[in-house]
């Protein structure tokens, strides 16, 4: 009885380890399965932890769950890994800022013009700053400052950055015309007029090749509008038609020495109509008649001044210089005669060679101007304005005169005396 209570005891005893030990195998397994990695705790001795990874027997595994307090870093099982070493940090190209700051230099406002086909308003003075607009040849720019190779501007409304080469300081040029010549057979011709400029085309937009004078031969081989298209020698050219005149130039009259032994010939007298017969050959009958208050022959002379005052330039502009001439005889400081107002010293050059002068053949616009102010009485300017000179020259003229307006060449003043 005894023995077979013992047997019982023992197998159960038995039953009782297998059990056991079947759970501490299931219980190694689950820590096998969810942990990758344990971590050691390495004594406080300057040694930094490390990460293990979980594997090996179940011995193995156990031990790692214990603490290693009191234990060398040597001893540590050989499955440790070591942490990896650290990558070196990437360092990016600096981008360019756009929006980084710049100074410019202050500029008084000057007047310029955009010298190529095109160019960019910029926001800033670099190619990386937004486009503004778009500026085109010519256009007028004001220039108030500048940063390396650009200019800061001023176009329209809009304030940018255009690159300097781009900027010409100054008025933009007239753009150069077109034309059409109608060739013509050559001609011999001369200068009318006491000079006259052969210009590159048949404007006086085109640039000046030379200046002729008076009875300078030249030949016709052309016509544009009221220009010649002419030959100077080597030279060609366009020239206004009004001081063309066709055929050979006069052979100057030689000037006769008196002698006490010869009786002079009398001066040509006029007549009822004021016509003279002069030595120039240019008859006033075949230009002007006569009025009340002014001969045929004073009218021609102002004529003449006129023409040589204001060529190339319009009736109004002609009209003008004739309406200087009537203030004066209107005005009681100056000679109460046209050849005393018109000879009177250092007041009109192109009556110092008074032959010359009256040698003029005036054009139908200058007529017509004379004919405005002279004969109709149709004037304009005020009675003080009795100055001008060329425009080109400013309209600034001492104290005793004041600008009043600019007709084709000329400028005109009133006076303070």
């Amino acid at each position: 009885m005894k023995r077979t209570i013992s047997i019982i005891l023992m197998a159960l005893l038995l039953c009782t380890a297998g059990c056991a030990e079947m759970t501490a195998t299931a219980n190694v397994t689950a820590r096998e399965t969810d942990a990758a990695v344990v971590e050691v705790t390495i004594p406080p001795d300057g040694t930094p932890k490390e990460t293990l990874s979980a594997g090996g027997d179940t011995q193995q595994a156990s031990s790692m769950l214990l603490s290693t307090e009191g234990m060398d870093a040597s001893a540590l099982p050989s499955t440790t890994t070591p942490s990896p070493a650290a990558s070196p940090a990437f360092t990016p190209s600096p981008t360019p800022d756009p929006t980084s700051k710049y100074t410019v230099d202050p500029i008084d406002d000057k007047k310029a013009y955009l010298n190529a086909g095109t160019a960019n308003l910029r926001e800033g003075p670099s190619t990386e700053y937004a486009i503004l607009e778009e500026l085109f040849a010519y256009e007028t720019l004001t220039v108030t400052g500048s940063c390396a190779e650009w200019y800061r501007v001023k176009a329209g409304n809009e304030t940018g950055f255009v690159l300097a080469e781009f900027v010409e300081y100054g008025t933009a040029p007239t753009p150069t015309p077109s034309f059409s010549v109608k060739s013509m057979d050559d001609k011999d011709a001369y200068v009318n007029a006491g000079s006259a400029n052969l210009r590159e085309g048949p404007s006086t937009e085109f640039e000046i090749i030379v200046e002729l004078g008076r009875n300078e031969e030249i030949t016709v081989t052309g016509t544009s509008g009221d220009w010649y298209r002419v030959e100077y020698g080597k030279k060609k050219g366009f020239m206004l038609s009004e001081f063309v005149e066709f055929g050979a130039p006069p052979t100057p009259t030689p000037k006769v020495t008196p002698t006490p032994d010869v009786p002079q010939e009398e001066e040509p007298s006029e007549d009822d109509n004021g016509s003279s017969g002069n030595a120039s050959g240019v008859d006033s009958n075949d230009y002007f008649s006569g009025t009340s208050e002014f001969t045929a022959a004073e009218l021609l002379l102002i004529a003449q001044v006129v023409q040589e005052e204001a060529k190339g330039s319009s009736v109004e502009a002609r009209a003008a210089v004739a309406n200087t001439i009537y203030n004066r005889y209107l005005s009681s400081k100056y000679p109460d005669t046209i050849e005393g107002i018109i000879f009177q010293e250092n007041q009109y050059t192109v009556a110092d060679d008074e032959d010359e002068l009256r040698s003029v053949k005036p054009i139908d616009k200058t007529i017509e101007a004379v004919i405005q102010i002279f004969v109709n009485g149709d004037t304009f300017l005020p009675e003080d304005v009795l100055f001008f000179r060329a425009a080109s020259r400013g309209t600034s003229w001492g104290d005793k005169r004041e600008y009043y307006a600019t007709y084709g060449n000329n400028a005109f003043f009133r006076s303070f005396y």
